[in-house]
């Protein structure tokens, strides 16, 4: 996530800390959490405030988390997050908050095109690369919520498919097998093996 300046010292500069914050797009205040959090490390709360309120001006109302690095002459970065997934699919199912029932209590359901719309906008912060984890890894969120998914199951089976085993790939025994593990010729992509040696260029073998 892209972070921001709070600050338009240009000089080196040594982080002193970082806090995290949780909070309402657009409406920071220096009340706690703001002011006990950014007073330990002696940063500008009321500037802190103004800058946060101004980049989050456009999501007013939402969560968004904020990650601010302090450095040693008390400037400091803003580094905006995505909104917590369960946020995000609380309103989506119109809920202020979770069931607390996981498995259990039902709060709402949402479509696997929701789901996919939720991940991708979570995408930036998970630490995976393709949509299809990034749904998964939501959808553990709405099953501790309480929010249901409809489809997700016929989604499943189709998403991430279990990759073929070498018995399915090659079937049994060494003949069909890729080189070096098999009589079969090499894969055409695969690499050299570390330390082996380059096979001589064809006009080489002619000179000889």
């Amino acid at each position: 996530a892209p972070r921001h300046r709070g600050t338009t010292a240009l000089r080196a500069l040594t982080e002193i800390g970082s806090v995290k914050l949780n909070l309402v797009g657009g409406k920071a205040t220096p009340a706690p959490p703001v002011g006990p959090a950014l007073g330990q490390f002696g940063a500008n709360i009321a500037f802190f405030v103004k800058e946060y309120n101004a980049l989050t001006a456009a999501k007013t109302g939402e969560v968004i988390p904020v990650i601010v690095h302090v450095f040693s002459d008390r400037s400091f970065t803003l580094e905006l997050k995505t909104p917590p997934s369960a946020e995000l699919l609380h309103k989506a199912v119109g809920a202020s908050k979770g069931s607390g029932k996981a498995g259990k209590e039902i709060i709402g359901t949402i479509s696997i095109d929701k789901l996919r719309e939720i991940a991708e906008i979570k995408l930036p912060d998970l630490n995976v690369e393709d949509i299809d984890r990034a749904m998964k890894m939501v959808h553990g969120t709405a099953v501790a919520s309480g929010v249901d998914v409809e489809g997700y199951d016929e989604w499943l089976k189709t998403a991430l498919p279990k990759p073929a085993s070498i018995l399915e790939r090659y079937g049994p025994g060494k003949q069909r097998l890729p080189a070096p593990w098999g009589d079969a010729p090499p894969l055409e992509d695969a690499a050299p093996a570390e330390g082996a040696e380059p096979e001589p260029a064809a006009a080489a073998a002619e000179a000889a």
